[in-house]
């Protein structure tokens, strides 16, 4: 059994309701599906955006720019004595 739809309508202008029908017609698929499919990815889209930036606030293992070349001058600093 399928999920279950909700109606809703929209105002598109002449010149966006003619395109989707070409779309539609190209794709050989229904207004219906094309308008949930962008309306799906736009939804999906703006879910990766909010874990995107979530995941940019945990600094958890993560290191300032000036950490990062302090590292650095210490690792060159054991190669050089190293080497």
């Amino acid at each position: 059994m399928g999920t279950a739809m909700k109606r809703t309508t929209i105002f598109l202008t002449k010149e966006q309701h003619e395109r989707l029908r070409n779309l539609v017609f190209e794709q050989r698929t229904s207004m219906g599906k094309l308008l949930r499919d962008a309306a799906l990815e736009i939804l999906e889209d703006e879910e990766d955006i909010r874990e995107g930036l979530k995941g940019l606030a945990d600094e958890e293992g993560t290191m300032t720019l000036d950490q990062y070349k302090q590292s650095r001058l210490e690792h060159l600093g054991e190669l050089l004595r190293s080497g």
